[in-house]
């Protein structure tokens, strides 16, 4: 702990250097038991059994996800993909599709709450595409009732609430006509009754006081998480059609926002800061990536058991877009980025379910 105060405080009250290395000082990799008992201890109020916290260090076999390791297999693994901040959901998840997130890094903090967000002025890729003319759209499950991408990215985005975003039924209509936009991002269910592969956040149960009934929020399961990508997977490879949108002519990039807290041995490396920002939340300057994530191309241009050893990051599909279609960088952190061409290394397609 740096200061040692830091020990079984919530991250909220925390004081600098809020446990960070100093700078230009690699991380270690050794702090992942450690923080979670003591992020534990602040939440729970207990210390937890060994049994508890071991859970940082567990992973998930090849055949407990059946779908996943298929397609990695299948296509295109990277194995150096590194999320765009050391930080929680909402702040890579702006860095993901803005390259920035106003000098964020928590989800949650400060007198504002979640709705520190509602400042978050980053323009996003969406907005490029727009100026440029180029179809988009935020898929997400209508359950959900907001989109958290439309959220978290709101001064941006909110003009395009009711014409960009759409459900998940709309996804695989346009699939199968072939009316998918140029890019396409598919957002999981992230609010209650996930299938992001995320653990429960609350339960709910039904109750009956008063004549009122309570939201019952389903019990997570990575499993879901992999019905969401076999059905999005299915949907792509299926589409037959001959002028639109298909399987020979869509990649499918699936990754992670952020790892979850489990254990890595790689230590992130540094970044290019997307900007000058003057008084960013803990005092960080954008200038290390954080943790790996796991990251999967899907194309009938790539070869079964590819794997990418180049370093990436979450601007990727950024730079990807903007060199596509000759946008402008949104930031430093795109400008330069690695894109995705990395993973196309067949000249003729492949029939994507071979």
């Amino acid at each position: 702990m740096d200061p040692p105060s830091n020990a079984h405080l919530n991250f909220i009250q925390m004081t600098a250097p809020f446990n960070a290395p100093p700078a230009g000082k690699p991380a270690d990799m050794s702090g992942f038991v450690q923080d979670y008992i003591n992020t534990f201890i602040a939440t729970e109020g207990r210390e937890p059994r060994p049994e508890e916290y071991a859970i940082v260090m567990g992973c998930f076999s090849p055949e407990m996800l059946p779908v996943v390791s298929t397609l990695a297999r299948g296509f295109a693994v990277y194995d150096a993909w590194f999320c765009g901040v050391p930080s929680q959901t909402f702040c890579n998840r702006s860095f993901f599709n803005a390259s920035a997130s106003s000098g964020f890094v928590t989800n949650k903090g400060g007198p504002d709450g979640y709705q520190k967000w509602e400042k978050n002025v980053a323009p996003t890729i969406f907005n490029r595409l727009e100026e440029a003319g180029i179809s988009w759209a935020v898929y997400f499950d209508e359950s959900q009732v907001i989109s958290l991408t439309g959220f978290i990215n709101a001064p941006a985005l909110e003009p395009y609430w009711k014409t960009r975003f759409r459900t998940m039924a709309e996804f695989h209509a346009d699939a199968a006509k072939g009316e998918l936009p140029a890019y396409a991002f598919i957002e999981p269910r992230l609010i209650f009754d996930h299938n992001d592969m995320h653990p429960p956040v609350a339960s709910f149960e039904f109750t009956e006081a008063d004549g009122r009934k309570d939201l019952v929020g389903a019990v997570s399961d990575v499993r879901a998480g992999e019905t969401l990508l076999h059905e999005v997977y299915t949907s792509i490879r299926t589409s037959a059609s001959g002028d639109g949108s298909n399987a020979m002519n869509t990649m499918l990039l699936v990754t992670f926002d952020e790892h979850g807290g489990t254990y890595d041995h790689v230590p992130p490396p540094p970044a290019v800061a997307p900007g000058v920002v003057t008084d960013p939340e803990m005092g960080f300057r954008f200038d290390r990536l954080g943790v790996r994530v796991p990251a999967i191309a899907i194309s009938a241009y790539t070869r079964a058991g590819t794997i990418i050893h180049d370093e990436m990051h979450h601007a990727a599909a950024i730079a990807t877009l903007c060199g596509k279609y000759g946008l402008k960088p949104l930031t430093a952190r795109d400008d330069g980025a690695r894109d995705l061409s990395n993973a196309i290394n067949r000249t003729e397609p492949r029939a994507i379910c071979d």
